[in-house]
């Protein structure tokens, strides 16, 4: 058995669905999936992995001024719009195609600073509400908080919870 080569990410191009082209992300920092959890005293401590999940944010960075970032942070009532991230990541020769769906409010907006001779940013912060992630066409995370879905690597955590609340 050889030896795994490194994966590399290259850029994401970021759409919002119904806004528009919102550039390129040099950096795009997708939500940590963590578990809530619960803690037991006695002779021996336990600490218990709660299959609920805590509230999930991301934040893209632009390398970029978009007016578009300002169109998607102004959808705070309504539907909330879908940010679509693609991209991909190398492995040697291998080029594998990542898609991204974010689905949230902008909670912070961070606008350029000028600052002569410094790449131009620009950062979106995001509530997140829903979330999923394909690398080379598998979908590999499924969440989607307003109808109580979480699908990881097929398997999906809350269909006994949603059966037993619907």
């Amino acid at each position: 058995m050889g030896i795994k080569e490194r994966q590399y990410w290259r850029d994401f191009n970021i759409l919002v669905d119904g806004i528009g082209n919102l550039g390129v992300s040099k950096k795009l920092e997708t939500p940590k999936i963590e578990f809530q959890t619960g803690e037991r005293d006695g002779a021996m401590a336990q600490k218990d992995v709660i299959a609920l999940i805590k509230a999930l944010s991301a934040k893209i960075t632009l390398n970029e001024y978009n007016a578009e970032a300002f169109t998607a942070t102004s959808k705070q009532f309504g539907t909330a719009p879908t940010f679509v991230c693609k991209g991909s990541m190398t492995q040697g020769v291998s080029i594998l195609p990542v898609l991204i769906m974010l689905k949230g409010r902008v909670e912070v907006l961070d606008t350029p600073i000028p600052d002569r001779s410094k790449e131009v940013e620009m950062t979106l912060d995001i509530a997140v509400t829903a979330y999923s992630l394909e690398i080379n066409g598998v979908k590999k995370i499924d969440i989607d908080v307003d109808n109580m879905i979480c699908i990881i690597d097929g398997v999906d955590l809350y269909t006994e919870l949603r059966n037993h609340i619907q």
